[in-house]
């Protein structure tokens, strides 16, 4: 790459117009002479300038809705007056003839105002694709595997999700960072050396052709045809491993096998990749299976591969290496006589990298062509126009590796000029997801032209030309206007909704035809994209920034006190929750169902760690749960349980808070900076509801702990790693020790667990069974939630009060069939929230 490459990427960018953001500040309106007298009656006491609790200073703060902050914070005035949270109920209350009046004014203001802001500025502010997205859209239009997230700072969390553009900064760093991953992808996307797609077939007598004793002794033996492990991973001695991939990309692989000594259950069958020369004793799971007893079954799989990496095949659920080789030394018995449960395998396939159709990629690659369609490659030492070369890479085959760093492929042109520019003609629309007047395709053009007349090579000033696209604001943030999205804003609206990518080729096509600016048609887009495999992005996506699973790794149970915790138990656990909404979402079920259902997706690991009947094998299955059971919904599966808690203790005021806003919508005030924080006492010497009795003395803390409380302490049956509890663990040696169900693991029973409580309304409830039944007395509230939720992650941008009526509107039309998770989305796609800026 030239040196001037980088001076010529800003030189670009710049000539695009790099967006420069900024605010609004309107002038402060006066507040009538009623409204004030309200305020004075019942909020300034507690929210003036020498008082001003949680932070509130009504007596000071300016009526001035222009400005997002100060409006936000008129906003929540008039949500704790809506809700009853204020004035504290401990307070004088105003009669319902002196607050609808101040409600209804307020309410008109704040409405009038955040149209107005709408219509100046658009509602969603401009915003660059988070760094997930930015990987994707690379991926898609390079048709490319390659890895980009971690080069990028992580993206901020506004309003719950990654996505909103508020939270979305620009700063010299990305720009930076968008130079190096354009030239990574562009170096994965242009092979520098010629490969051959690998297809092959192994049985499992060529996995092991000679017993070595370490092997033997550590449970990787021999049985017929078949090779057997009896214990879990450990390279290299007990790794089965496939070839080793010859290009990043996706493969297809099968693996026959099946379980010996099983008792008739099956055995779960896992793939890892291998990208250094070992492996640890619990690498992470890319894909698994259950294998039946006895009879072989063929389990396929398509996963990532980098260059260079092997797939490897162990079996998940056996015991460690080290148990197998002393068992086998004390029982003084061949492999071949283990008596306990092991993983047969009678052969592998692997085939790959595949193209975007699943087919197995030609050469040149697909990325390749997506770049440079039919232009040659040669080694650079051919590569000057008009040099003589055969064409042929044949003879170049017996090449090290040496040889080919030294001389690596480039593309070659006759007519650099003339190709060049039909190349990035043809590469800018793709690229910028819409049609490219000549005013923006002009500089990129220059560029290139400008880089050929100073001597560049074709391939340099092509990588340099490429290189500046994916570096361009028109790349990496989405373009929209004020008012209505016209046909290409939709499509990638749609698209950066339910793929967290780019639209494909059938959207751009009813985009260019207007089609897509009809009812029926977005209509059976959605349809047609919810039904694709790219939507598994939304799926994994929402529901990791909705529900916090992205923080599933934020905290390690403590192993003293959670010894059966392991990554099994969580891979299960997040796979349920991905797997229930999946099944509410295909299937339009009520997001009702999201509180409580009589169904969720288990296996063996989660059915034990429930205490429910048994499910035999890893593999989850949707299963009807016992009427008793306290499982059901969401709030209750094992994810949202552990990173609603920290590795060692929960605390019904952080869970009790997540519900508040993850389920109900409610956003809690922060605790006064006076009030000293609550930390659960782990060793069992006092309780946490004894602790929270002091908070209550204060009229602040009592208005929020009466909303958090609650949810908080129906969610006490459960620990820090979502299993059912009567009594906390507790470090304390002489505690008494209680067995583990299902496992060969003891804990020291430490306080009963305090559950139930009585709601500040009087309205009291025993376990989370009943607080379920309390929570769906309130459908809408539910719905509305949710409905908020999607649309923020949708657009890019909160729900502004402006946007409430749309949203009551989109629960209006989903009522009859209680709020059916699919018939959500068709509608939030029909609101003019989702079709303007």
């Amino acid at each position: 790459m030239s040196s001037a490459s980088p001076r010529r990427v800003l030189r670009l960018a710049l000539a695009a117009g790099l967006p420069l953001l900024s605010s609004l500040s309107g002038i402060a309106a006066p507040v009538p002479p009623l409204a004030r007298a309200f305020l004075e009656e019942y909020c300034t006491d507690c929210h003036d300038r020498s008082t001003h609790k949680a932070g509130l200073n009504l007596e000071d703060l300016p009526f001035e809705l222009q400005t997002p902050s100060n409006a936000a914070l008129w906003e929540s005035v008039f949500d704790k007056l809506a809700h009853g949270e204020m004035p504290p109920k401990k307070a004088d209350q105003p009669s319902p003839s002196q607050r609808e009046p101040f409600q209804h004014w307020l309410s008109e203001v704040l409405s009038r105002a955040s149209s107005e802001r709408q219509a100046l500025q658009g509602r969603v502010p401009l915003r660059r694709l988070t760094r997930s997205e930015y990987e994707n859209t690379v991926r898609d239009l390079l048709r490319v595997e390659t890895d980009l997230q971690d080069l990028f700072p992580e993206d901020a969390t506004t309003a719950g999700f990654h996505k909103v553009g508020q939270g979305l900064s620009f700063s010299a760093t990305h720009f930076a960072r968008y130079q190096e991953a354009a030239e990574k992808a562009l170096a994965d996307a242009i092979p520098a050396r010629p490969f051959t797609p690998l297809k092959t077939k192994i049985p499992g007598s060529s996995i092991l052709k000679n017993a070595d004793k370490n092997q033997a002794r550590w449970g990787l033996w021999r049985n017929g045809e078949d090779i057997v492990l009896s214990s879990n991973l450990f390279f290299p001695y007990t790794a089965v491993r496939m070839p080793r991939a010859p290009r990043s990309g996706r493969y297809r692989t099968e693996v026959e096998a099946y379980g010996l000594r099983t008792q008739g259950r099956p055995l779960p069958l896992a793939l890892a990749i291998q990208r250094d020369s070992s492996l640890p004793d619990a690498p992470e799971a890319v894909a698994w299976h259950d294998v039946p007893p006895d009879a072989s079954e063929t389990v396929a799989s398509e996963v990532t591969l980098r260059s260079g990496d092997h797939l490897v095949v162990y079996g998940w659920t056996l015991p460690h290496r080290d148990t197998v080789q002393a068992r086998l030394a004390s029982l003084k018995i061949e492999p071949a006589l283990w008596p306990e449960p092991s993983l047969a395998i009678r052969s592998l396939f692997i085939e790959g990298p595949l193209d975007s159709e699943g087919k197995p990629d030609t050469w040149p690659p697909e990325s390749y062509r997506r770049l440079f369609g039919d232009i040659p490659l040669r080694p650079l030492s051919q590569s000057k126009p008009g040099t003589e070369w055969s064409d042929s890479l044949t003879a170049l085959a017996k090449r090290t590796d040496a040889e080919w760093a030294a001389d690596p492929l480039v593309p070659y042109s006759a007519n650099p000029r003339e190709d060049g520019e039909r190349l990035l003609r043809a590469f800018l629309p793709r690229a910028f997801r819409r049609p490219v007047s000549p005013e923006i395709e002009r500089p990129y053009l220059q560029g290139l032209q400008e880089d050929l007349d100073q001597g560049l090579p074709f391939h340099e000033a092509m990588r340099t030309a490429f290189k500046s696209v994916l570096c361009s604001p028109h790349f990496f943030f989405l373009q929209e206007s004020p008012g209505p999205l016209d046909s290409y804003a939709i499509a990638s609206r749609l698209s950066y909704f339910l793929w967290n990518s780019p639209p494909d080729e059938i959207l751009l096509s009813k985009a260019a035809d207007a089609s897509l600016k009809e009812p029926a048609v977005r209509y059976a887009e959605v349809e047609r994209l919810l039904a694709h495999p790219k939507a598994a992005r939304f799926e994994r996506s929402f529901t990791a920034q909705w529900l916090d699973l992205h923080k599933i790794n934020a905290t390690a149970p403590d192993a003293k006190l959670y010894p059966e915790f392991d990554r099994r138990l969580q891979d299960s656990a997040l796979a349920e929750t991905e797997s229930f909404f999946h099944e509410v979402l295909t299937h339009n079920r009520s997001v009702l169902e999201f509180i409580h259902s009589d169904w969720s997706f288990l296996n063996e690991r989660l059915a034990h760690h429930y205490g429910l009947p048994d499910v035999p094998g890893h593999n989850l299955r949707k299963v009807t749960l016992p009427k008793d059971s306290p499982r059901g919904g969401i709030l209750t599966q094992a994810s949202v349980l552990k990173v609603t808690a920290d590795g060692a203790k929960t605390s019904p005021i952080l869970r009790g808070k997540w519900i508040c806003e993850r389920i109900l919508g409610i956003e809690p005030s922060p605790p006064p900076e006076d009030v000293q924080k609550i930390e659960p006492d782990i060793r069992g010497a006092t309780t946490i509801r004894a602790q929270l009795e002091k908070h209550r003395s204060s009229a602040a803390c009592a208005s929020c702990h009466d909303i958090m409380d609650p949810p908080g302490f129906a969610l006490e049956s459960f620990d820090v790693i979502g299993g059912s509890r009567t009594f906390y663990r507790t470090p304390d040696p002489s505690a008494e020790v209680v067995p583990i169900a299902h496992t060969t693991f003891k804990v020291h029973r430490g306080l009963p667990v305090e559950e139930g409580y009585t709601m500040s309304d009087g309205t009291q409830f025993s376990n989370i069974q009943e607080y379920k039944q309390i929570l769906l007395r309130q459908p809408d509230r539910i719905a509305r939630n949710l409905a908020q939720k999607l649309l923020t992650y949708a657009t890019g941008a909160p729900v502004q009060f402006a946007d409430r009526p749309v949203v009551e509107e989109v629960l209006r039309q989903t009522a009859p069939e209680r709020h059916g998770l699919r018939s959500l989305v068709h509608r939030i796609v029909e609101t003019p929230a989702f079709l303007q800026k």
